[in-house]
This record gives C-alpha cells, sequence and structure tokens, in this order.
C-alpha cells in the first residue's frame, strides 16, 4: 500500500508581500499543489480566505483544520487536504502546541506566537489506518520548538493502532534538537539530507535551510513500518511564478 505526502507553506495572504502577495500568486499556488499529485497534503499559514479559494478550487477533496486563535475560523489554519480516492477520512481535530494543548489560542513555553497540530485519521479501502499531524512550530522559542516535538511523539504514541506521519514547517533545521526528539524517539526524517533547501523567501533559491519535514514513525501496528520509496524538494514554478516563500517537500511511502 502507498501514500504520498507533501507539506507546503503557502506563505499567508496577510503579508505586505508586493509583487508575491496571495492574490496574484494564488493560481499558482494551487497549480504547485496539484503538481505534486499527493494523496495527503499539509499546509501551512492558510488564512481564511486563502482557505475558502481553496476549498472553491479543490472542491473534490477533503479539507479540514481549525483557526489557531479561537479552534473555528480566525487565524492561521494549519490545513490537510485529502484527495479523492482510495482514502477515507475518519476524524481530525486540532491541538495547541503548548502545556495546555485543548485550549484554543493558547501559547506554549517561550514560543511568540500561537501554533497549532491538525491530527487527521484516515482509512484506505484495504482497511489500512494512518494518523498524520500537520503542524507549524513556532519561528522563535527554541523551548517551545523542543517541546512541541515532545507533544507530538507523544500524541502519536497514545495511538499505536495507526501508521504516523508527521508534516509541517518545524522551523528548524535536519541537526537540530526537536528533530533529534522525533529520531531518538524511532522516526525517520523522509526527505535525503542531499535534497536543498525549503525556505528561500521569494528569491526562488535552492540551497537555503531545510525547515520543512515529512518524518515517519518507524513502528507500526503489527510490526510494519514506513518504507521511503521517494523524497523531494519541489522546485515546480507554474508559468514561472514562485507559488510561495517556502518550497514544498513531497514523498512516496510503502507499508
Amino acid at each position: 500500500m502507498r501514500l504520498r505526502v507533501a507539506t507546503f507553506n503557502i506563505r499567508n495572504s496577510s503579508a505586505p508581500d508586493g509583487d508575491d502577495s496571495w492574490v496574484l500568486r494564488r493560481e499558482a499556488t494551487a497549480a504547485a499543489i496539484e503538481e505534486l499529485a499527493a494523496d495527503v497534503v499539509g499546509l501551512q499559514e492558510v488564512l481564511p480566505d486563502q482557505l475558502a479559494y481553496l476549498r472553491e478550487r479543490f472542491a473534490q477533496y477533503e479539507i479540514v483544520g481549525a483557526g489557531r486563535d479561537d479552534g473555528v475560523h480566525a487565524g492561521e489554519h494549519s490545513v490537510v487536504m485529502i484527495r479523492p480516492g482510495d482514502w477515507r477520512l475518519d476524524s481530525h481535530e486540532t491541538r495547541w502546541l503548548s502545556a495546555d494543548p485543548s485550549t484554543p489560542g493558547s501559547v506554549g513555553w517561550d514560543a511568540d506566537l500561537t501554533r497549532i497540530a491538525t491530527l487527521v485519521r484516515m482509512q484506505h479501502t484495504d482497511g489500512t489506518r494512518v494518523g498524520i499531524v500537520n503542524t507549524h512550530y513556532d519561528h522563535i522559542g527554541e523551548v517551545a520548538q523542543l517541546e512541541s516535538s515532545k507533544l507530538i511523539d507523544r500524541w502519536t504514541a497514545a495511538e499505536p493502532d495507526l501508521h504516523w506521519v508527521v508534516l509541517g514547517d518545524l522551523n528548524v533545521e535536519p541537526e537540530s534538537l526537536p528533530l533529534k526528539v522525533f529520531l531518538e524517539a524511532g522516526w525517520r526524517d523522509a526527505v535525503p539530507a542531499t535534497a536543498g533547501g525549503t525556505f528561500h523567501d521569494f528569491t526562488g533559491a535552492t540551497d537555503r535551510e531545510r525547515i520543512d519535514h515529512v518524518l515517519v514513525r518507524q513502528s507500526g501496528p503489527a510490526g510494519t513500518s514506513w518504507q521511503v520509496i521517494d523524497a523531494e524538494v519541489s522546485h515546480y514554478r507554474p508559468g514561472g511564478r514562485l507559488p510561495s516563500d517556502h518550497w514544498p517537500v513531497v514523498a512516496t511511502l510503502e507499508l
């Protein structure tokens, strides 16, 4: 059974990006998502107007996720998109990356902003059950980044009947302590070290920081584990337009 997953920070629509503003690049962003050909896509920095556009553009997809400010609509969403086909959504929820994960708007530890994770549980037509975590870590708080990794590892370990995948902009590079938390707990970074950077700040650079990640839990139900068939940073520029200030990351996984 194969699952193709992707993570993509699409850059919020409120940012003063001039020629790279959302209204000018949203079609390119949607085209870049389509080009990934993924069964599941985790998006970050999605504001309500962007979510409305995506729901219209990808009307056949299941698109879930709550606003981080109120747990409903307000603020950025860490959206999960499920392509129509062999996968059925079973449940989803939003949790806050804080010491009080069920409180909307809560801020964790030394974080600068409210941060969330969207947890999705889904089932394949053959009965295989998979869990997806899509998240966006704080960009400043080093304690918050570390504690966020510990939280997500605990949450997923508490549901061992699912094959788990973490998607997200973790705002840290592969050798960082928050990534080591995952690796030491038995996770694997699906993307090779040679894949290049993901954040480029609308420059199109491919050699800057890789802060966007796909992580797979190695130990799954009945002793099964994810195998990474391929993984890469996508540099697709529809019509020459940069779709975001990040490059998306995509991986094909197999059980």
